[in-house]
Parts: structure tokens; sequence; C-alpha cells
């Protein structure tokens, strides 16, 4: 209950600091965003929950861990986008740290893609588990304008990890 709590106060924080970046920025209608040097745009941060797939680590670690992904967008094309990734999907011993290339595509306000890469995380008996990564997701464009919202879930298949790493992410993502 102790970790229930701990979790819930750190989602809630960072629905805080989520909103107040929302908020707290100023209208740039007038802006072109190419204006902006290279690497200062384009990014994309996530931040969510994490269910793992397998009982055993919901029931060592808790229901609910933290999701979090750090995208940027290196192609964009017509109707999908190429973005490279780093992210973190776990609880407190249990975890994995998946770097991933991946293409979305999208249909009106409907997102869907799929991603692969390589992984690095710790099993429950404590030993690290590095393999490749395979990310499915659909999604929601819930705003459009300079810095759009959206929602995403995803799955992470994790490869070595006998399906304690594999599990379930929804986020709500910010690009700048």
């Amino acid at each position: 209950m102790k970790k229930l709590g701990t979790l819930c106060s750190l989602m809630l924080a960072l629905a805080l600091c989520m909103g107040g970046l929302l908020l707290g920025s100023p209208a740039r209608a007038q802006e072109d965003n190419y204006s902006l040097p290279e690497l200062s745009r384009d990014w994309t941060v996530r931040i969510g929950l994490w269910v793992a797939q397998s009982k055993t680590a919901r029931s060592v670690e808790g229901d609910v861990g933290i999701s979090g992904l750090v995208q940027r967008r290196v192609y964009a094309g017509g109707t999908y986008d190429l973005l490279l990734g780093i992210g973190y999907n776990g609880f407190d011993k249990v975890y994995s740290v998946p770097l991933t290339l991946e293409i979305q595509a999208f249909h009106g306000n409907l997102r869907y893609g799929i991603g692969g890469g390589y992984s690095f995380g710790k099993r429950l008996n404590g030993r690290g588990s590095n393999g490749a990564v395979l990310n499915l997701l659909v999604g929601y464009q819930l705003t459009h304008g300079t810095n759009p919202v959206s929602v995403d879930l995803r799955y992470f298949f994790v490869s070595g990890s006998n399906d304690e790493l594999d599990g379930y992410s929804l986020t709500l993502g910010y690009q700048f």
C-alpha cells in the first residue's frame, strides 16, 4: 500500500509539471518553429503508467509502475513519422530501458505504429536482461498546434526476460 501511495504522489507531481508546461507556455502563433536550432525542435516527452504482463512481477512489485519516454522525430513524411527514443518502464527493482526506432502512421487524430530496438533491464532475480525490444502502439492526438498533446497505449515485447519485462504502457505526451 505504501508503494501505491508513493507512486500516486509521483504521478500527481508529474501530471502537475506537465500541466504547468501546457499552461505556462506563451502563445507562439507568429513564431516559425523552423527558426529554432535543429536539435531543439521535434521532441516529445511522455509520462504515464506501466503494467507488467507477468503476474509474478505484479505480485512482487505492485500492479502499476512508471513509464517514461523521450522521442525525437527524425523524419516527417506525409502520413507517417520516423522517431528515435529512449524510455523507462518498470518498478523499483524490475525495469527495462528501451532504445527504439519507431515508425508512426496517422490518420486524422488516430496514430498507430511499430518500433524496434534494444533494451537494457533488470529481472526479478536481480540479474540484468539485455535484448531486442519490439513495441506496438495506438494513440490519439488530443490537441494540435505548436505544442500538441497526445495519449498512447503501447505494448512492449522484451526478448530474454520470460515476460517479466513485457507489458502495457499508457502515456501522455507533450511535443515541443
